[in-house]
């Protein structure tokens, strides 16, 4: 009777390793390639906005020659949100989409009440936005 003690512990000790060792806890959301790849690309268009901006004369970089452009983003923005939004067990990604999405409002809001952006300002939004986008980016490769 004393060897069947032992075995016993024996086997709940095995059984609890085998249950905590085969078991899988997702506490964030899967991998998404497309949405890395819709990440990158509209990271890149951001910044191609702000290279294009340096590379136009001060007095036509007005906002109503890059709205468009503008636009064109915060609907990718607004892609990448809704997308997030749909999975599951994705919090820490909407706290850094928001922080995105309201960086990105505040540099267009800024362009269109000055009308025109002077090259300071340009390169401080191009670094501020690629700033929001990074953690975006890393966060999702991390997935894989």
């Amino acid at each position: 009777m004393t060897r069947v003690i032992p075995v016993r512990k024996l086997s709940a000790f095995l059984s609890l390793v085998f249950m905590l060792t085969s078991c899988k806890v997702m506490l964030v959301p899967q991998y998404s390639a497309e949405l890395e790849n819709q990440i990158a690309n509209t990271a890149k268009s951001t910044d191609k906005l702000y290279i294009d901006m340096m590379d136009t004369p001060v007095n036509e970089r007005t906002y109503h020659a890059f709205s468009e452009r503008y636009n064109d983003i915060e609907v990718e923005i607004n892609s990448i949100q809704l997308k997030n939004e749909a999975r599951p067990k994705n919090g820490d990604f909407l706290v850094i989409i928001k922080n995105l999405k309201d960086a990105f409002a505040e540099a267009k809001k800024y362009h269109k009440e000055h009308k025109i952006l002077s090259d300071g300002e340009a390169i401080a939004y191009q670094a501020t936005l690629s700033g929001y986008w990074k953690p975006l980016y890393i966060a999702e490769k991390a997935l894989k």
